[in-house]
């Protein structure tokens, strides 16, 4: 989208604050900053904000000023406050680390109050639109814990976590105040009475640009000044025409009743306090290089596209965290949910089987769970793969490579060879089940006639390991030993057993062996 060069983005808290009532980011794509166009990039929410600089030296800019920013310090920003920043070019990318929150939600009293001395306790006492400090590297990491701390319990939301992130922010609040001072009383030679007047025209405006009769004049006469010195304030502290800004919010507001609503372009041009439909539709495709009926058809399209895409990250979630816990059925379920959703039959599989599968793998390997919980997980993934299995070969979807298995000659026992198989189809292998008792030839020409990388030979008994050095001798006889990799594993299996009879790998768990035989391929 394109904007005027007087635009400023806004933020609403609804936006902000749509899944949690307070919200967190770390954000490190600034610009470089250039005098004529930073101003025109600013953006500002209808909540205060809080920002320190985690790493770099840059530019903030708030309204018009340019104020030089560097690591440890740290900004707070009143609602409806334009402002950005920007990385110098002498210097790394800036990374600030920023926090939004609505007093509102977390406080009564005079403290939500933005007028009161004692708001956001007494941050803003002095009525500044920012405050600022530079913290020390002790006093950084205590505003860090406070964010770390409040992060977690809104993660977490445990028992009584609300009161816990109010504690929190209270204790943040209170020690950023006793390290603030405001960040504009020095910033060229504006009044700060002039700041306030700004100040209560961005908030004014925040709260009638729907009136139609906001004017200049109008809002001169609501804060008892002169229109010419409310304008000189403003196009000197903002760096833009009142009228300027005012039809900017308008549209702006225009734009999210359009995304959101089904209003009519009429009653669009009423609750914005726009002129008429006529020149709404001139000002508005200025404005956004684009139709307001073709703004809204593509935000509808996004929209959509937006939906389905978390629906389906939480359909993959939902595949992988019931197969760890073996729930077959439900496993199925989501799986041909999935399907009928339209996502592909690899993205399912990776992003759903496999990965529960490497989690399954991952704590089998550190003794978290044990062979019936890998069972059951292994019956959940073959369930859901079964309904994979024909879209995957539709699509021309390949395994990540091919395996046989077995237990050797004179050995029946298969436990240990049925997990292995298991964790391999994890990883995507396409896996020939040999069984038990296996001759070395039948090994190497199962390995031959199905295109093999890999063989892995199973034994439990001690006096079935010649066997495996067998195997080894009859791939070099029959010229594939530099083609196939051959692995071993077992109770009696050790890895000098390995280096001895010239095998490529020995792995104690089974998931181990996957691991290993998927970095043979990849």
């Amino acid at each position: 989208m394109t904007k005027t060069a007087n635009a400023v983005m806004r933020m609403t808290r609804s936006a902000l604050l749509s899944e949690t009532p307070i919200r967190q980011d770390t954000v490190s794509d600034h610009i470089k900053y250039q005098s004529d166009i930073a101003p025109t990039l600013l953006y500002t929410h209808d909540i205060p904000e809080i920002s320190v600089v985690v790493r770099g030296n840059g530019i903030h800019c708030i309204f018009n000023q340019a104020i030089p920013c560097k690591e440890g310090d740290i900004y707070i920003i009143a609602s409806g406050t334009p402002h950005a920043y920007y990385s110098s070019d002498d210097s790394d990318k800036l990374i600030v680390r920023r926090m939004f929150f609505d007093p509102a939600d977390w406080f009564e009293g005079n403290i939500t109050v933005e007028k009161d001395e004692n708001y956001c306790y007494g941050v803003f006492s002095d009525d500044a639109v920012s405050a600022y400090a530079m913290l020390t590297s002790e006093s950084r990491e205590q505003i860090f814990m406070f964010f770390d701390l409040i992060g977690k319990e809104i993660s977490e939301m445990s028992y009584q976590w609300k009161d816990s992130v109010r504690s929190y922010l209270t204790l943040l609040l209170i020690t950023v105040s006793r390290y603030v001072k405001s960040a504009i009383k020095s910033v060229h030679d504006i009044h700060q009475k002039d700041w306030g007047i700004v100040s209560a025209t961005l908030k004014y405006v925040a709260e009638h640009f729907f009136d139609s009769e906001l004017t200049l004049e109008s809002l001169a006469d609501e804060l008892c000044v002169s229109s010419s010195h409310l304008s000189r304030s403003f196009k000197k502290i903002s760096g833009q025409s009142f009228s300027g800004y005012l039809r900017a919010t308008r549209l702006d507001h225009s734009c999210t009743l359009l995304a959101d609503t089904e209003l009519s372009i009429s009653e669009i041009v009423e609750a914005c306090g726009l002129r008429d439909v006529p020149s709404f539709y001139h000002n508005f495709h200025t404005y956004m290089g684009m139709t307001p009926h073709k703004y809204r058809i593509l935000k509808n399209k996004n929209k959509k596209s937006t939906e389905q895409g978390e629906k389906i990250m939480i359909l993959m979630s939902e595949i992988s965290e019931n197969l760890q816990k073996g729930k077959a059925k439900i496993v199925k379920q989501l799986v041909q949910e999935a399907i009928d959703e339209g996502t592909s039959a690899e993205q399912i599989l990776e992003e759903g089987l496999i990965d529960g599968m490497n989690v399954v793998g991952e704590k089998f390997r550190k003794n978290e769970i044990f062979v019936p919980e890998v069972l059951v997980a292994a019956r959940a993934m073959s369930q859901g793969a079964a309904l994979l299995k024909p879209l995957l070969q539709q699509a021309g979807v390949q395994a990540v490579g091919k395996v046989c298995i077995g237990t050797v000659q004179g050995d029946l026992h298969d436990i240990g060879k049925n997990l292995v198989k298991m964790m391999l189809e994890g990883k995507g292998f396409e896996v020939v089940d040999l069984g038990t008792d296996v001759s070395p030839e039948t090994f190497v020409n199962t390995a031959i006639e199905q295109n093999c990388q890999i063989i892995c030979c199973s034994a439990l008994l001690t006096t079935t390991m010649g066997v495996m050095a067998d195997v080894v001798k009859a791939a070099e006889a029959a010229g594939i030993r530099d083609k196939v990799k051959i692995m071993i594993g077992g109770a009696p299996i050790t890895q000098e057993y390995a280096d001895k009879i010239g095998a490529d790998a020995y792995t104690s768990d089974a998931a181990e062996a996957a691991n290993v035989a998927y970095s043979f391929v990849s």
